[in-house]
């Protein structure tokens, strides 16, 4: 990966604001607060989803400000497809982009040389979180602090997963010092996956060779590795490792130890690894 500078790190999380940002006012603007009352949600979760909808803006709008301080160009909103037909598809897509913005913060922090840039994401990095625990726990009745520790991710392993509702950003914004690994996915047969249960993993694009193969699920210590056996072209089974619940990330790797873009394969995978009674814990 090239050198990062704080420049490079602000524009990263004002392509990510820019996506939550509109994932929010597209789908407030195509749910209104009778189709989540029929959902089963009252008055006042549309209200504080409202909140968490400006809260997001208002972070654009800062990472701009900050960004033409720094005599730097911001990037702009891109185009977007996030698919999302019914109000708990929208709330499980925003749990999910909630706890990927925490752990984008998270994994970005260790990277920002100004302590004034590291205080504003540490800011907004709490904010992020609050924002993830009142969905898991209002919106998609989930555990909404299941574990200890919140998983640091890379920007390429935030930016494999953001890039698929990406269709097109402005040409303006030029190239971020970034990469998208192949998408790797839940296999839709997996639910109520928990620790020690054995899962399926998709690569979308194919992958052959002999192995071995490695899922390697990211915490905050570093990864934790556990063999993988690819079953056709791009379907790996393996078991999920004692110590992580909630919402967790995997990656494949073709070697034991090695996260780096020359070993990954695919992901990170988004997997929400729940406890005895049916939540993560």
């Amino acid at each position: 990966m090239p050198n990062i500078t704080d420049v490079d790190i602000l524009q990263y999380a004002l392509t990510l604001e820019h996506l939550e940002d509109k994932f929010y006012r597209e789908g407030l603007a195509n749910f209104t607060l009778e189709h989540f009352k029929k959902a089963g949600y009252d008055d006042t979760f549309y209200n504080n989803l409202k909140e968490v909808s400006y809260d997001e803006t208002t972070h654009v709008s800062f990472l701009t400000q900050a960004l033409i301080a720094a005599n730097a160009t911001p990037v702009q909103e891109c185009t977007y497809a996030f698919s999302v037909p019914s109000v708990p598809a929208f709330l499980a897509t925003a749990s999910i982009l909630e706890g990927v913005g925490v752990s984008a913060y998270l994994g970005a922090a260790a990277s920002i040389m100004q302590k004034a840039y590291l205080t504003a994401a540490g800011s907004i990095l709490t904010v992020e979180s609050r924002h993830s625990a009142y969905l898991r726990a209002a919106g998609t009745r989930q555990a909404p602090f299941p574990q200890a520790f919140d998983a640091p991710l890379t920007l390429d392993q935030v930016y494999t997963l953001a890039a698929p509702f990406i269709v097109a950003c402005p040409a303006a914004n030029g190239m971020l010092p970034v990469k998208a690994f192949p998408v790797l996915s839940l296999a839709p047969e997996c639910g109520g996956v928990r620790s020690n249960g054995t899962i399926a993993l998709v690569a979308r694009e194919a992958v052959v060779g002999a192995g071995p193969w490695f899922a390697a699920w990211i915490g905050v210590e570093g990864p934790t590795f556990v063999p993988a056996t690819l079953e056709g072209e791009g379907r790996f089974v393996t078991v999920v490792p004692p110590g992580f619940h909630g919402q967790s990330y995997v990656v494949v790797s073709k070697q034991e130890g090695c996260v780096t873009d020359d070993c990954v394969v695919a992901g990170p995978a988004v997997v929400e690894v729940v406890g005895a009674n049916g939540m993560a814990v």
